[in-house]
């Protein structure tokens, strides 16, 4: 965040003409960085990076989409081998599909307190470690409970995966760039669904484990030739290190033509080092001990950072909510249940692949559309879609139908078969366009530098702990309220999110993070005041901001950039 002193030009009393001056000569800086090397040459290695990140994900989606080929497998419904000797009872298929998502916390908070020390890039190598041991654990497993174990491992390493994997890609990227490329990380984790469900139709749930083993080992060796990001390295005073990240995240440049950026950076990353107090006086240098842990926690009780907490969390409980997160870990037999004309394995494989191509959608149209209607669009669809279903559930499957019993009556089963699945079609798609990659998005650009990594890490805890609760709740669910009810309650929470996204959801495609950060902090502002004003362009360089732009700030009770006692 900026202080006073950085929204004026030469200390005070910047004259508009000054202004125009200065915006002149830094445009022209700008120009010249661009010039350099081509806009190609400029993204590239910030698309290498991201990349390399990516595999990460690949990992995490095969690990969350794992259950779903497991238990069909070992409750005896699709694909047992002859030589299994594994057996699941409807409870033990329940903890086996959630069991990973509880334990994801601990790695989640564990991730937010190590991400600092560690930096993004060790911790992101570190982290293939469990899911290794995981992987092979499942492919040897001799009983449940080496079955539970290595899903608990997983699942940590899961949680482990979310702050670095967050945090990295938000502080490497140009804003011009950063939605499309975090966006990817939504094409990565459904590629790893579409993988997994492939792979468990063709070969066995052992198999499949076996050669899910090769990702964390290749990301390892990915990781270990991207840098480290430029503001961790400023965070931690390697200014030098920082100046040759960010040149080889511009495209291999020469110093001078990250000059700009680079000067930003520092002054963002030294105002942030500051305690509040530091802040709030507008002091060169902060001569006050670091945060301790406890601190810091108490420090996300400011309400820069509960606004954006509250807004993320409600979305990933919406989302969550929507449906198919709970549905998941039971896709076989629920189509198996609903009678759909395509063999219940490929049509779970359609799912994963209609995923995959709507995180495509999500990648390349969010930069024209927008994060907020994408949001709105996918929870408004697939909303509707669980409605539809649960309508031709109750008029078309009988009294008491549940996915969890072994099907052979197909009585039920008409031509009007093709209507479940192709709502559940449009379910698995618009779910992926918007519904489960934007809070996503979101994660890596609301919180302040300052708490980004423990912010991001226990916002991505909590919702490790909702999808442990939809998830082991399913099976709960649908004995009480039936197939249809179930769908039903999904249709209605996903309408509730969808007035949530219109009302309440920002706009922050095209925004630099400094412009986000000034939005959440302003205590001014309504909840429903949806509008970030973008006072930056693409680059975040020093911004050079007149008297008027001051007045601006005043009027929007921002005084000394957000840090201030009003903001406690």
């Amino acid at each position: 965040m900026m202080g006073k002193t950085a929204y004026t030009i030469n200390g005070t009393g910047a004259t508009v003409q000054d202004e125009k001056k200065a915006r002149h000569t830094m445009e022209e800086k700008h120009q010249q960085q661009h010039h350099e090397v081509s806009t190609f040459r400029r993204i590239l290695p910030q698309i290498l990076a991201s990349t390399a990140k990516n595999f990460l994900l690949l990992d995490l989606g095969m690990a969350v989409a794992f259950p779903t080929i497991v238990i069909p497998a070992l409750r005896g419904i699709k694909n047992r081998a002859p030589d299994e000797f594994l057996h699941f009872s409807p409870q033990e298929a329940s903890w086996f599909g959630s069991i990973a998502y509880i334990c994801q916390p601990v790695g989640s908070v564990l991730s937010g307190i190590i991400l600092e020390p560690l930096g993004r890039k060790r911790s992101m190598i570190l982290v293939n470690i469990p899911h290794i041991i995981g992987w092979f654990m499942l492919h040897f497993a001799g009983s449940l409970e080496e079955m539970y174990t290595a899903a608990i491992l997983l699942g940590l390493g899961v949680g482990f995966m979310e702050a670095p994997i967050v945090t990295y890609v938000g502080e490497i990227c140009q804003p011009s760039i950063r939605g499309i490329l975090t966006s990817c990380a939504g094409v990565a984790v459904m590629l790893g669904f579409f993988m997994v469900y492939l792979l468990g139709t063709v070969t066995t749930w052992r198999t499949t484990a076996a050669i899910c083993a090769a990702i964390p080992i290749a990301t390892m060796i990915a990781i270990c030739f991207v840098p480290e990001t430029p503001m961790w390295l400023l965070s931690k005073h390697r200014p030098e290190d920082a100046q040759k990240s960010l040149q080889w995240l511009r495209g291999w440049v020469s110093p001078k033509a990250v000059e700009q950026e680079f000067q930003e950076m520092k002054r963002y990353s030294a105002n942030s080092a500051k305690c509040a107090t530091c802040q709030k006086t507008d002091a060169t240098t902060c001569q006050h001990p670091p945060l301790t842990e406890w601190m810091k926690l108490k420090e996300l009780t400011r309400k820069r950072n509960l606004r954006p907490f509250v807004l993320v969390m409600l979305f990933f409980v919406f989302g969550q909510l929507s449906g198919l997160t709970g549905m998941r870990p039971y896709l076989v037999q629920i189509f198996q249940a609903y009678g759909v004309p395509l063999d219940a394995n490929w049509a779970t494989v359609s799912t994963g692949l209609l995923g995959l191509m709507a995180n495509i959608v999500c990648m390349l149209s969010i930069k024209f559309v927008g994060k907020r209607k994408l949001a709105f669009m996918s929870m408004t669809v697939t909303a509707l879609s669980c409605i539809g279903l649960s309508i031709y559930a109750f008029n078309s499957l009988p009294e008491g139908w549940t996915s969890f019993d072994i099907h052979t009556d197909t009585s039920h089963v008409s031509s009007k078969g093709y209507i479940p699945m192709v709502l559940f079609f449009m379910l698995a798609f618009f779910t992926s366009v918007g519904v489960l990659p934007v809070p996503w998005i979101l994660l890596s650009e609301v919180f302040p530098f300052r708490n980004r990594s423990l912010a991001c890490g226990i916002t991505a805890a909590l919702h490790y702990v909702m999808s442990f609760v939809t998830t082991k709740t399913y099976f709960n669910l649908e004995s009480s309220l039936s197939l249809p009810g179930v769908i039903l309650f999904y249709g209605v929470m996903g309408l509730i999110g969808t007035f949530f996204v219109y009302f309440f959801l920002p706009e922050t495609e095209k925004r630099t993070l400094e412009d986000i950060e000034l939005y959440f902090s302003d205590n001014k502002r309504k909840m429903t005041d949806i509008h970030i004003p973008r006072r930056h362009k693409d680059v975040e360089s020093v911004a050079v901001v007149s008297v008027l732009a001051e007045k601006e700030k005043e009027k929007h009770g921002i005084d000394n950039t957000a840090f201030t006692e009003g903001d406690k």
